[in-house]
């Protein structure tokens, strides 16, 4: 795999009993990008999520990772190895504070653990203090600092999606999945958002973006792959994707 590609979705299909929710998928997401992938509702979005994070084992094909193979990998050694992600439904410890959720994110690569840092070894204290001042740093970066002692569960919806992508980054990924970040958002929150995701790749991550949001997808992505009903219906630049007559057809329902 060139060195340029950091992933690369090779041939993979996942079936569901007798349901083919993807078929032969292949596409490689270029370093330092955003990348969007889109499709109309049922395209098997979430489901390519769930390959390439381990939730789910692609019955055919493979994913490589920064050039090795991940295929089979458990979902933590694939976050070890570099990629995280948020989910389309926010999934915070509502009952923690805003700066306790993204310090458990900094805990799954902190030598003690997370059940280290519940006991208070003596061993994993100074690290705790380090772990505490890098959330910190991370709710600043989202724009949420003030908030941190806040109870996570009774903070608007926007801000607890911005709490969970604080979350991700503390994992320090090379590669950040976002699935549908914009859902539930009004118009400013969504520039905000866009804004956000700019300043990631500005830290030199990687975005993979799952977004129905077209105009925010548009805006922000540098090149997009389009699936429908499971399989691939093409990909490019926004312009080559807005242009395409099987994307219309499958948004749009026109005749192909």
């Amino acid at each position: 795999m060139s060195e340029s590609f950091l992933l690369k979705i090779e041939s993979v299909c996942k079936f569901f009993g007798g349901v083919t929710a993807l078929e032969d998928i292949s596409f490689e997401v270029r370093k330092g990008i955003i990348q969007g992938l889109i499709g109309p509702n049922g395209a098997g979005k979430t489901t390519l999520f769930n390959v390439i994070t381990g939730n789910y084992l692609a019955d055919t094909g493979n994913v490589f990772f920064d050039g090795n193979s991940i295929y089979g990998k458990k979902v933590y050694e694939i976050v070890s190895c570099g990629i995280a992600r948020t989910f389309q439904n926010v999934e915070l410890f509502e009952s923690m504070s805003v700066l306790e959720n993204v310090m458990v994110g900094c805990h799954v690569k902190s030598s003690g653990g997370f059940w280290g840092a519940i006991l208070g070894t003596p061993g994993v204290r100074k690290e705790e203090r380090l772990i505490q001042e890098k959330a910190m740093n991370l709710l600043d970066f989202v724009g949420l600092a003030e908030q941190a002692h806040q109870r996570s569960g009774d903070l608007p919806f926007g801000w607890q999606r911005l709490v969970e992508i604080a979350r991700a980054l503390a994992s320090d990924p090379k590669l950040l999945l976002l699935d549908e970040p914009a859902a539930g958002l009004n118009a400013t929150e969504t520039r905000q958002l866009g804004d956000l995701l700019r300043k990631i790749q500005g830290r030199g991550i990687t975005l993979l973006l799952v977004e129905h949001d077209m105009s925010l997808t548009m805006d922000v992505c540098a090149r997009i792959v389009v699936l429908d009903r499971g399989r691939m219906l093409c990909q490019g630049t926004p312009r080559e994707v807005q242009s395409d007559e099987a994307v219309m057809s499958a948004y749009l329902g026109k005749a192909r």
